[in-house]
């Protein structure tokens, strides 16, 4: 019974210093122009986001709604930017994609579709965006 019960210790004791890592992201990139749009329509979502990038060090130039609010996951989409300059925004909120969709004339390198998987975590609710 000890034994079973140092195991099941071991174990936990091992997840406990996983999670302790620290997650390995290259440096902000402070000048890629950031939007984040709600696409969930909860309160505050998207506020929320853009707190958690601004603390990472990236700008958020633009904090609106999307076109609908239906979207499921977080989505990181390459507007004027190559994947690989992307993918790091999409590491840092657990995003479920990372995509490139080019628009000529876009004013935003990446767009930041704030998902309702994320609306649910809790937080506070203030705001529309």
């Amino acid at each position: 019974m000890l034994l079973l019960g140092a195991g099941i210790g071991a174990t936990v004791l091992s997840l406990v210093v996983r999670n302790r890592e620290p997650a390995l992201l290259p440096a902000a990139d402070a000048e890629l122009s950031i939007e984040v749009l709600n696409g969930c329509g909860t309160s505050g979502a998207g506020e929320r986001v853009a707190m958690i990038l601004r603390g990472a060090g990236y700008r958020v130039d633009a904090i609106t709604n999307a076109d609908h609010f239906h979207y499921r996951e977080d989505v990181v989409v390459a507007r004027k930017v190559t994947l690989e300059k992307a993918e790091p925004l999409g590491r840092l909120l657990g995003a479920a994609g990372v995509i490139e969709q080019r628009r000529t004339g876009y004013p935003y390198d990446v767009t930041i579709v704030v998902g309702k998987v994320r609306s649910l975590s809790p937080g506070p609710a203030e705001g529309s965006s």
